[in-house]
């Protein structure tokens, strides 16, 4: 289980560079012309996020079970302070990612009539 956690951290890893590259690009472009980059950075965030999830609960998954073998007896036990840390960093990256999603999403029209009618409005004279 631990390598399997260990395997999905690199994934989010990956994603979390990918989505900084795109989100850097974006920034650092003259104008509002990379502004496309901003929902793959949100994509690549987002899964980040499901998979810094995913690897969190293997690891979770993993610990219950060496608990509640024979083998091993355990009194008590608690989550340290860096569960606490990666359960905020899914958290964020999740978050950041569906945040970044919305920035990119295109502008609602002021007259929702605006979408409807492709003519030009007809000049009154």
């Amino acid at each position: 289980y631990n390598i399997s956690a260990a395997a999905i951290s690199i994934f989010s890893l990956a994603f979390m560079i990918l989505g900084s590259l795109c989100l850097l690009g974006s920034c650092t472009g003259k104008g509002k012309g990379r502004d496309y980059l901003l929902k793959p950075a949100g994509m690549f965030f987002a899964f980040a996020g499901i998979c810094a999830f995913i690897s969190l609960e293997v690891m979770r998954q993993s610990v219950k079970r060496m608990i509640e073998s024979e083998e091993t007896i355990w009194i008590e036990y608690y989550y340290a302070w860096s569960f606490a840390c990666a359960c905020s960093g899914f958290v964020l990256l999740f978050l950041a990612g569906i945040a970044l999603l919305v920035l990119s999403m295109p502008q609602m029209p002021r007259n929702p009539w605006e979408t409807c009618m492709d003519a030009e409005p007809e000049q009154v004279e």
